[in-house]
């Protein structure tokens, strides 16, 4: 960046056209004065060159008051370019009024000593010691709070799908009991299947679970000990198929045991099949309050919970509903209620949730893919409860 040029002085001689070092140019020298033509401005510039200085300024006087400052100390012509303060240099500590005195003497090594001993080394004080790499602390693991608690599918046509089951239940229901053990064997045993499969078992075993969940179903046609012995033969076959030598679920000595186990669970679908058919064969009558009460359920929970922010107002709004419509069927005393009474009502409150949550805990996660089990889950612990007030056991 270059300074700024300053005002150029002019010489008193109009026709020299040289700076004039003296001095500074006058106003007058570079605006002629206002309210003149160029006609006079001529005029003026010769009657200037005749007066031959500023005193006159060309026939043109200029109060004293008016003129510019002489140069001199305090005025200077030039001016003087300043740099940033960061480009200057460091100036650096001042120096103290005394001075920095003589430099100080260097100083001399020390001398060499005799080498000390080496003593005891301390041993470490008893305390909590480095984990190695097998004795790492074990996490703690996470309650997953939703293992137990009801997962609504909402995907497809559920409402069209339950209303189909119920017309088919309860055509099957009214018809005979013979087509009610075919409606709900077939239910019980691709509950099965699905169940075993949701494990991870091999392919033929959720094969052969989809068998053992539909035999306790067919078996009930004869009675209760009939029922019986087909879910003890459940129990052998589960241990049989676990004995193959393909059978292991997992790998190691508690794969055969957890096989079985898993086929066992096939039992869990034929309980609630095999008891509702008990009831159609006992009584008519109180195989379809049983399944209106437990359809009533299973809308009110699906309506209000697949919507719900936390999993209590879909089953209270199932028990609500259900309880609702069992009331006046208790008080003219239809049966069952002709031989367990009023209380039978306060066993659907509870029932009917407690049968979601067995569902639950017989799979894997509580949003394992299992629907013909979710179809049926509310009669697990309904309908053999059911079974002993209308006298079938």
């Amino acid at each position: 960046m270059s300074p700024p040029v300053p005002d150029a002085p002019w010489s008193d001689d109009p026709s020299a056209g040289f700076p004039d070092p003296g001095r500074r140019s006058e106003p007058h020298d570079l605006y002629p004065p206002p309210g003149r033509g160029n006609g006079e401005r001529n005029g003026f510039d010769a009657a200037r060159s005749s007066a031959g200085g500023p005193s006159g300024a060309g026939g043109w006087p200029v109060p004293p008051e008016r003129r510019m400052p002489t140069p001199g100390p305090t005025a200077p012509d030039r001016q003087v370019f300043v740099p940033p303060p960061e480009t200057l240099p460091d100036p650096g500590p001042p120096e103290p009024p005394g001075g920095w005195g003589p430099p100080p003497a260097p100083m001399a090594p020390p001398e060499p000593g005799p080498i000390p001993a080496p003593g005891p080394v301390p041993m470490p004080g008893p305390g909590p010691g480095p984990r190695g790499p097998g004795h790492a602390r074990p996490r703690r693991q996470k309650i997953d709070r939703r293992r137990l608690a009801v997962v609504y599918d909402i995907e497809g046509p559920r409402v069209r799908l339950g209303i189909a089951w119920f017309a088919l239940a309860m055509a099957a229901t009214v018809i005979s009991p013979f087509t009610t053990a075919l409606v709900y064997a077939a239910t019980a045993g691709m509950a099965a299947r699905q169940m075993v499969k949701a494990w991870g078992s091999v392919s033929w075993q959720a094969d052969a679970a989809a068998g053992l969940g539909a035999l306790p179903v067919l078996a009930a046609l004869a009675g209760t000990k009939v029922a019986v012995a087909a879910l003890i033969i459940v129990a052998v076959a589960a241990v049989g198929c676990a004995a193959a030598p393909d059978g292991a679920r997992l790998a190691g000595s508690g794969g055969r045991l957890a096989a079985a186990g898993i086929l066992c669970l096939s039992a869990v679908p034929a309980l609630a099949g095999g008891s509702f058919v008990l009831v159609r064969v006992e009584s008519v009558v109180a195989a379809v309050v049983l399944l209106g009460l437990v359809s009533a359920y299973e809308a009110g929970d699906y309506i209000v919970g697949s919507g719900a922010s936390n999993p209590l107002e879909g089953p209270l709004a199932g028990v609500t509903t259900a309880i609702l419509l069992g009331l006046p069927l208790a008080l003219v005393l239809v049966e069952p209620f002709d031989a367990a009474g009023v209380i039978l009502l306060g066993f659907i409150a509870v029932a009917c949730p407690l049968g979601q949550i067995v569902a639950s805990a017989a799979l894997p996660g509580a949003g394992a893919y299992a629907p013909a089990l979710r179809r049926i889950d509310t009669l697990l612990i309904m309908a053999p409860l059911w079974a002993a007030a209308a006298g079938a056991f």
